[in-house]
């Protein structure tokens, strides 16, 4: 059978088309090799840091069968005090209108970022994040859209991207200045097949590139795959392809209409010409191994040197069972008097002083200090005062919190753009108002746009005309974050209590600063009180009980009432007598 001109044009078009697939898939392996290898450096840093964290302290073996390997784990303690006063309060991102009118529309979108943070269990990824990012200097998310929350609905996703699958263009400064951007993960099979429709080979080479354990459980490991994600700007445009293995999956060309990477990257201390940051662990290991080994030195000279040694001279009749249960060395000699005991040595004073100081120079490293733990320095006794000292120690967990607030403004923009785009149907947000009470808003995103009135001068008919055109405003997004870690708190609620009590501002302003729950129902309360106890004294009042007008009568008046009560009247009559005009 012959081929037509139509089937051979059909059959190099699907061949062409073939060809530049693979062209294209072995473009992103190479720049996924590219991207690999200079992050191996900062690989190999974060296992060790890693190591260090979880208490796996000691590489080398013992010296001697049974020496100790001690391990006062200041890193784990110096990462976990820092962690809560970065994430004990939520942060609060909040949407401000750019224009007049467009008020409503920001307490909106407020409103669904908090809506998303709730749903998407941020307070929870905050703190894992956190931890990240304190520990190896970088936190990572991804905001974007996943069609298949909300039964197929679609929604806006948030989830926590690993150090060690994120890979960046060589020599980009940030994120978004990157010429690609990849993000690797393993999938199964059962899920390419199910998400992509297409057929993919099991690999192993997640394997390549995981740097922390591997805490999958999966009874079935021999069934994954590293799925690539590969993103790019091209022309102004997110071109996303994804890949698994040689097969090319997707390959869209305008992605997200924002044209940005949806990846945020908040680092914790930047490094100058650096996308990869640094964090606390990285300058406490070098500390943190001087006390270990003075740990073991003061634990070796307290077991081996620190019991004392006894010589004997064998022919001194000493049986050795009977110095069994002392903690002594015994060691054959000659002569040197028979017995001998030699006391320990004790350890010299300048290894305890050093371990000491080293411990106090990790403190200084990561700014994490006694008063910052809550423990009280010695000779400050005022609340106020311990709480100034907090304040004034806190500064490099504060710039801490300044990073992070940057970057929570970055994904509040990136939710706010997913909204523009993607919530076209109408769709209910649930919200928390006020005593806590569920709430739902209906809302879609064409609400947000606004309609403008402009007159054009129209020359066929010479006269101005009304024109209407659609805007769609802008919103800048501010985040609160440093300012809600509790020593800031402390110190603020401290000083409304002491203006309170100098009659400087009122208890409504007193509530307002500390956020005491249901203030406004407290006042109201305590309102209707006052009111309650203003109006009872305005009332009149009755007359006395007889019991108490006796006790206050004189004694005259009080023998008056007591021949009227001989002669049988009662109280009543008594108090009416006494008391009526004369």
């Amino acid at each position: 059978m012959e081929l037509t001109k139509e089937k051979v044009e059909k059959n190099d078009s699907s061949e062409k088309q073939k060809q530049n697939e693979q062209k294209l898939v072995q473009l992103i392996q190479n720049r996924f090799i590219e991207s690999r290898t200079i992050k191996a450096a900062e690989e190999k840093s974060w296992q060790r840091q890693e190591d260090f964290y979880r208490g796996k302290q000691w590489k080398s073996k013992p010296a001697y069968e049974g020496q100790v390997q001690p391990v006062t784990n200041i890193c784990f303690s110096i990462v976990e005090s820092i962690i809560p006063q970065l994430t004990d309060n939520r942060p609060q991102i909040v949407t401000l209108p750019t224009e007049p009118g467009d008020e409503q529309k920001a307490d909106i979108l407020s409103k669904i970022i908090e809506y998303v943070w709730d749903v998407r269990d941020m307070d929870y990824k905050l703190i894992l994040n956190e931890r990240t990012r304190i520990k190896h200097g970088m936190g990572i998310y991804k905001v974007f859209w996943n069609p298949e929350l909300i039964k197929g609905l679609g929604d806006i996703d948030i989830i926590n991207v690993p150090l060690d699958q994120f890979f960046i263009s060589p020599r980009a400064k940030s994120v978004q200045d990157s010429d690609y951007v990849i993000y690797a993960s393993q999938k199964s099979v059962e899920y390419i097949k199910k998400r992509y429709g297409k057929d993919v080979q099991a690999d192993k080479k997640y394997e390549e590139i995981a740097v922390f354990d591997d805490t999958d459980d999966s009874p079935r490991r021999d069934n994954k795959v590293l799925l690539i994600e590969y993103w790019a700007k091209e022309n102004g445009k997110i071109r996303l392809v994804t890949i698994a293995g040689d097969t090319l999956l997707r390959d869209e060309k305008e992605f997200y209409k924002h044209g940005r990477y949806p990846f945020v990257a908040i680092p914790a201390f930047p490094v100058e010409k650096k996308f990869w940051a640094m964090g606390v662990l990285a300058q406490i290991i070098s500390p943190q191994m001087i006390v270990n080994l003075l740990d073991q030195q003061i634990l070796d000279n307290a077991r081996l040197g620190g019991n004392g040694t006894i010589f004997y001279e064998p022919t001194a009749g000493i049986n050795q069972n009977q110095f069994t249960n002392m903690p002594m060395k015994m060691v054959p000699v000659q002569n040197v008097n028979g017995v001998k005991q030699e006391s320990g040595l004790g350890i010299p004073n300048f290894i305890p002083n050093h371990l000491t100081t080293k411990k106090r120079d990790a403190e200084s490293v990561s700014g994490i200090h006694d008063v910052t733990q809550g423990k009280a320095p010695s000779g400050v006794t005022a609340a106020s005062a311990i709480l100034a000292l907090q304040e004034s120690a806190n500064q490099r967990v504060r710039l801490l919190g300044r990073t992070l607030e940057a970057g929570l403004k970055e994904i509040g923009e990136l939710i706010i753009e997913l909204v523009r785009e993607f919530y076209q149907e109408p769709r209910y947000i649930r919200i928390l108002g006020d005593n806590y009470q569920a709430q739902f808003i209906r809302f879609k995103a064409d609400e947000l746009k606004t309609k403008r009135e402009y007159d054009e001068f129209n020359g066929e008919k010479g006269q101005l005309e009304k024109q209407v055109i659609e805007i769609d405003p802008d919103f800048d997004v501010r985040v609160e974050v440093g300012s809600s870690m509790q020593y800031s708190k402390a110190f603020l609620y401290e000083q409304a209590k002491e203006l309170f009590q100098m009659k400087v501002i009122d208890e409504q302003a007193l509530l307002e600063t500390v956020k005491f729950p249901k203030a406004e129902e407290v006042l109201q309360r305590k309102q209707e009180m006052m009111m309650q106890q203003q109006a009872m004294q305005k009332q009149p009042q009755g007359p006395p009980d007889f019991n108490t007008f006796m006790q206050g009568a004189p004694p005259e008046v009080q023998q008056e009432a007591q021949e009227m009560m001989q002669q049988g009247m009662n109280e009543d009559q008594i108090m009416q007598t006494l008391l009526a005009p004369r």
